[in-house]
């Protein structure tokens, strides 16, 4: 049986290329994005979460790259920019499965 941390990662190889691709970054890009892992982490479903990972770093990278400020890139609120690329993996997340299920039944109630 596979542990909690391979549940949600997937291959260990993956993840430790991620964490030395992490490091690479500039010292407040990898703070923010190393914030942005914390948050998310708490919310982690399934098994491919580690794309919710590597496509927040690459945006981070690309970012980076381009020398934008950090509220260029997540704005004034970092939960809401957490949050919303959190909403574009619903399958790997268990609140936003949670959110939709507290929608349809409010939704049915309404009928």
């Amino acid at each position: 049986m596979k542990n909690l941390f391979e549940k949600l990662i997937g291959s260990k190889k993956r993840y430790n290329d991620y964490k030395a691709e992490k490091e690479q970054l500039p010292q407040n890009y990898k703070d923010a994005l190393h914030a942005l892992e914390q948050y998310m982490w708490n919310f982690a479903k399934g098994e491919n979460f580690m794309e919710v990972l590597e496509n927040s770093l690459q945006l981070f990278k690309e970012s980076s790259i381009e020398q934008l400020p950090l509220q260029d890139i997540m704005g004034n609120d970092p939960v809401e920019f957490a949050n919303a690329i959190m909403a574009q993996y619903p399958e790997e997340l268990w609140f936003i499965k949670s959110q939709e299920k507290l929608r349809l039944d409010i939704e049915r109630l309404n009928k």
